[in-house]
């Protein structure tokens, strides 16, 4: 009876911010939806390999996906402060619909060509420039502060859910049928987050106050969300860590497959069980960080220090299981890294700056893969597919050592107190 209510108590504290109606419907939505995301993800990356057979042109790919976040993410921040998010939500997906839909009718119809498939993912960009950071945003106004650690580790854990499922399923619809239908099943899967932003009670939303205070004109704005940014030490730090691992080691969308290809020699199914292995560990280490529902910046550090570090020995494998069992243990050390990185921001924020400062998160996150994407191509294409993820994994390492000195002689200062202000500022930083 005893081992029963720990479970039961222990489940309820992991999950406790799905007792939120409106962000229950989005987290169910989400799952559908991200599932899907993970299957285009899966079969683009093949498609690519496999009409030009170059992981240089892979890499180029990724960065023209994610080029828009480099040149225009902060403005997709200033929108999402301006607008309702719910609406604004509403129409991101889907657009994202839609363009899934063209690239899978192409796909299936036997006409596609790489100019297409460039066209496609940089539609994708475009559109994610305003749905990334309005998504974030989102988070709080569903729960509130008190519940948003849990809830953005459970947006975590339905991102790696997903990427169990979503790149095991695609290597086998790649190896059966072919990559058309992973683009159709991925454009159905948008009306599921549709659906539950449908049916959310607006009146349950925690919307921001506005106050008398407004700064005018959009270069002002942006700098005051910049600003922010760089005088709150506990945001700083992250956006520094986070530019250099999301250049350099980030890049799994092209290092996965282009080790599954030329390291272990082997094809799309193999590709999806290494994704899905990652994809197990960091549902595992969301999940871990739903429960203790705090965000810590050693812990943060020494996640980033894991995903490096196992990263780096996934590279030096030769056969599929030893590379699936230390992948894994990447996945728990990168969710734990992502995951605290995002609270801690959103956290040490107030409301009516999020959209701007967590648009400059992703801006550093995503806007770093277009230089490192094709660098990683590079590197792969010239030294090997091995020596591109281990140098991927040591310079995690070699950053959350660096960050771990800085903040160890940060939190020595006699000075004390934090530059952060706002309602969501006293996160537990340890």
């Amino acid at each position: 009876m005893k081992m029963r209510l720990n479970v039961r108590g222990v489940t309820i504290r992991t999950f406790q911010a799905l007792s939120t109606r409106n962000y229950r419907y989005f987290f169910w939505g989400q799952l559908v939806s991200v599932t899907g995301s993970w299957l285009q993800s899966t079969a683009q990356a093949w498609l690519i390999l496999d009409l030009t057979h170059s992981a240089f042109m892979l890499g180029l790919l990724v960065m023209v996906q994610f080029l828009p976040n480099l040149l225009l993410q902060p403005l997709g921040g200033l929108v999402a402060d301006r607008f309702p998010k719910r609406a604004m939500l509403l129409g991101t997906q889907s657009a994202f619909a839609i363009v899934a839909g063209v690239l899978g009718l192409s796909v299936g119809l036997g006409v596609v060509q790489v100019w297409e498939v460039f066209v496609v993912v940089l539609a994708f960009g475009l559109i994610n420039v305003i749905d990334g950071p309005t998504r974030q945003a989102f988070v709080p106004e569903m729960v509130g502060s008190d519940q948003l650690p849990n809830a953005v580790a459970l947006n975590s854990s339905v991102f790696n859910a997903a990427r169990v499922v979503g790149p095991a399923v695609g290597g086998i619809l790649i190896a059966t049928v072919g990559t058309a239908l992973c683009f159709d099943l991925n454009a159905i899967s948008y009306l599921a987050v549709i659906a539950a932003l449908y049916l959310m009670h607006p009146e349950e939303l925690h919307l921001m106050k506005r106050t008398a205070k407004r700064v005018e004109g959009t270069l002002a704005q942006l700098r005051e969300g910049g600003a922010y940014a760089v005088r709150t030490p506990e945001v700083l730090l992250v956006m520094v860590l986070m530019l250099v691992v999301g250049t350099f080691t980030y890049n799994l969308s092209v290092l996965i497959p282009a080790f599954a290809r030329d390291g272990l020699h082997s094809g799309a199914t193999t590709f999806g069980l290494l994704s899905a292995a990652l994809g197990v560990g960091a549902l595992g280490g969301a999940l871990g960080v739903a429960y203790a529902g705090k965000a810590a910046m050693p812990t943060l550090l020494v996640g980033c220090g894991v995903f490096g570090g196992f990263l780096a020995l996934a590279g030096q494998t030769t056969s599929l299981v030893p590379a699936m069992g230390l992948l894994a243990v990447t996945g728990v050390g990168m969710i734990v890294y992502s995951a605290l990185s995002n609270s801690i921001i959103q956290l040490y924020t107030p409301a009516r700056l999020r959209g701007r400062v967590m648009a400059l998160y992703l801006w550093v996150f995503m806007g770093s893969t277009p230089i490192g994407s094709p660098l990683t191509g590079l590197i792969e294409q010239n030294w090997g597919s091995r020596a591109a993820m281990t140098i991927a994994g040591l310079v995690a390492v070699a950053t959350a050592i660096g960050g771990s000195i800085w903040w160890a002689r940060r939190r020595r200062r006699p000075s004390g107190g934090y530059a952060s202000a706002g309602p969501l500022a006293e996160a537990p930083t340890a």
